[in-house]
């Protein structure tokens, strides 16, 4: 169990800070991790607000699943953190099923660097998260 819950936690956190590096102006790693449509048009590009929005986010994320520990009982009752854990699994398996056209395993347009990546990379490493999330929670 400490195992899963590290490895979950851990990832959050490594997530948290990437966004964290990214919202302050970094560069490294963000051309392949936002969707484009087939001519290269990126889709979307969020702002530094949006970014530090999802950082918060996974460090939530990541107390609620620390939050198995026990470590956060005298301030949240442990029934939170258990639907906590039922809102990451969700989150996560609907993001790596994806939206049928740019993102997931569903999607139509599958050869473009984002799309590369999201079949090596995120789409597996959500699935993993929920999954995880999943034997934390029937575990604990």
């Amino acid at each position: 169990m400490f195992f899963l819950i590290a490895v979950n936690a851990l990832t959050f956190l490594a997530l948290a800070v990437l966004h964290i590096y990214w919202a302050l102006g970094g560069q490294w790693g963000w051309q392949s991790t936002l969707p484009t449509k087939p001519d290269g048009k990126i889709l979307f590009k969020p702002g530094t607000g949006a970014t530090f929005v999802v950082a918060f986010g996974l460090l939530v994320f990541a107390t609620i699943t620390i939050g198995n520990f026990g470590v956060v009982d005298p301030w949240i009752d442990r029934r939170y953190v258990h639907i906590g854990m039922w809102i990451i699994i969700f989150i996560f398996f609907l993001r790596a099923i994806g939206d049928f056209k740019f993102i997931g395993f569903t999607k139509k347009i599958k050869h473009t660097p984002f799309a590369i990546n999201d079949n090596k990379i995120y789409s597996p490493l959500c699935l993993g998260i929920a999954f995880v999330s999943f034997l934390i929670l029937v575990f604990r």
